[in-house]
């Protein structure tokens, strides 16, 4: 009976395993080095993400003239960590569009009937408009107590389309619960 024939060498020199386990850590080492800059640019970008919210106040009191005072403001606020850049705004009003909110407010007294009111101020959103972090914009300043609580009440709607430095880009409506839509 012949014996088999017992091959010596071993199947992986010192040199194979040396050089496999070089190449096993240089590919987990590229892998590590790929996450941690796709987290760096996650990171870089939350670091300068504007996100515009609204809000509004009214309160009335008595007017030292005529015993009745009713103040009404819609405020427009940047609460990000970065500017906000406006690509695109549009305003409207029972569904209908217009183009800015001066208009609207004509639109509130020409159907209530009213020929004259104290104190309004308005403000418009332009294209190209950069909202610092922390700025307040109020789009609506009326002290008048007709006026007032009629913008108050009325389905005015705000769309605000904002970008940040690094162009991610988000939609923002007023009176909206939930928080600004990101755009692909």
């Amino acid at each position: 009976m012949q014996k088999p024939k017992v091959n010596k060498e071993p199947r992986l020199s010192l040199n194979t395993l040396v050089g496999v386990c070089a190449i096993v850590t240089s590919i987990c080492a590229i892998i590590i080095t790929l996450y941690q800059t796709r987290l760096q640019k996650v990171q870089q970008y939350a670091s300068v993400k504007p996100l515009l919210m609204n809000y509004s106040k009214s309160f009335s009191g008595g007017d030292s003239k005529t015993g009745k005072s009713y103040h009404y403001e819609f405020i427009i606020v940047n609460q990000g960590l970065g500017p906000a850049i406006v690509s695109n705004y549009a305003y409207s009003y029972k569904s209908k569009r217009f183009e800015n909110i001066a208009e609207i407010i004509q639109q509130i007294k020409k159907e209530n009937r009213l020929d004259s009111t104290k104190s309004v101020a308005l403000a418009n959103i332009w294209k190209s408009e950069i909202l610092p972090v922390g700025e307040k914009l109020s789009l609506i300043n009326i002290d008048d107590e007709r006026l007032g609580p009629l913008v108050e009440k009325a389905d005015i709607k705000i769309m605000v389309q904002y970008k940040s430095l690094y162009g991610q880009e988000w939609r923002f409506m007023s009176n909206d619960k939930s928080e600004p839509q990101e755009i692909d």
